[in-house]
């Protein structure tokens, strides 16, 4: 569990059910780009939000991306492979799948290559990444959620990724997303998940200083998002524990304190790198949770 800092308890009443009624402290004060937000934790310790609520500048999120290297490490270091490895089973082999969030589509052409038998389709409204999503032509785009529902079409396969977290109403949109699955269909999220090892296993201070941001309003485990797709009318059926970050970048973040990799502990480490990730999936102690939810 993480740390607790301080003894705040505060009633959450603009939460979703049913987190509204957990009790919470304050777990720090501050955020990595913004010193006036603080961030609560509640007493069960499998979820965290902002307070106050911030206005979300993903622009901003993208520049900071960007300045520290982030989407350069991500893009080399096999994460969308990796997704696939872990959900690539749950994709039917034929039906309607829904990508929500994206972006420029990397992930649908890995899923359209090992299952080409299904349709494909995205709601992504970043108008930056629509030329490498118009080059496929076999993906189905729309604009926006609304877009969808006032259509006639139904999905057997809905997928999030790193996009819940920054729902502001996620039981509004979780209705949304219900009304456009067929029947039998699942939804598949994925999302940051609080029991990272560097917050829980290794109580790192410069990541946690770093972790929580303004584009990150909730942070959620297993047991907080199980129970806010319940509240909405959705049975978890699969909790997939998912370390995207190895060895390599946690040891440099207890050596320097600072996100990215480190060559020499590539070097010495690489060969345990499967098998460090492996345990901690296995511990349930990851920095992405990923579960799979029908409807109820």
């Amino acid at each position: 569990m993480c740390k607790l800092r301080g003894c705040c308890m505060i009633a959450a009443h603009r939460l979703t059910a049913p987190l509204d009624q957990d009790r919470y402290s304050l777990l720090r004060k501050g955020v990595q780009d913004d010193p006036e937000i603080n961030v609560f934790i509640n007493a069960q310790g499998d979820f965290a939000f902002l307070d106050p609520m911030p206005v979300i500048d993903y622009a901003a999120y993208e520049r900071r991306s960007e300045k520290l290297g982030l989407q350069a490490y991500a893009r080399n270091s096999g994460g969308l492979e990796a997704r696939l490895e872990k959900v690539g089973p749950l994709i039917p082999s034929d039906g309607r799948v829904l990508e929500i969030g994206a972006a420029n589509a990397a992930f649908l052409e890995l899923a359209h290559a090992a299952s080409p038998g299904c349709s494909y389709a995205a709601i992504e409204p970043d108008e930056r990444t629509k030329p490498d999503r118009d080059r496929l032509v076999w993906l189905e785009q729309f604009d926006g959620i609304e877009a969808v529902r006032t259509g006639s079409e139904r999905f057997d396969l809905i997928m999030l990724f790193h996009v819940f977290e920054h729902i502001l109403e996620p039981d509004a949109f979780l209705t949304d997303v219900h009304n456009l699955l067929g029947e039998g269909g699942a939804l598949l999220i994925e999302v940051p998940c609080l029991r990272d090892p560097l917050l829980t296993l290794f109580e790192c201070e410069a990541y946690q200083a770093f972790y929580f941001q303004r584009q990150h309003p909730f942070v959620y485990s297993a047991p907080s998002l199980e129970r806010v797709l319940a509240q909405s009318g959705f049975a978890v059926r699969r909790e997939i524990f998912h370390q995207r970050y190895g060895m390599e970048n946690h040891l440099h973040w207890l050596a320097a304190g600072e996100p990215g990799g480190n060559a020499h502990f590539r070097e010495l480490f690489g060969g345990s790198d499967r098998s460090y990730r492996a345990a901690l999936e296995a511990a349930g102690l990851t920095d992405t949770v990923i579960v799979e939810a029908v409807a109820a």
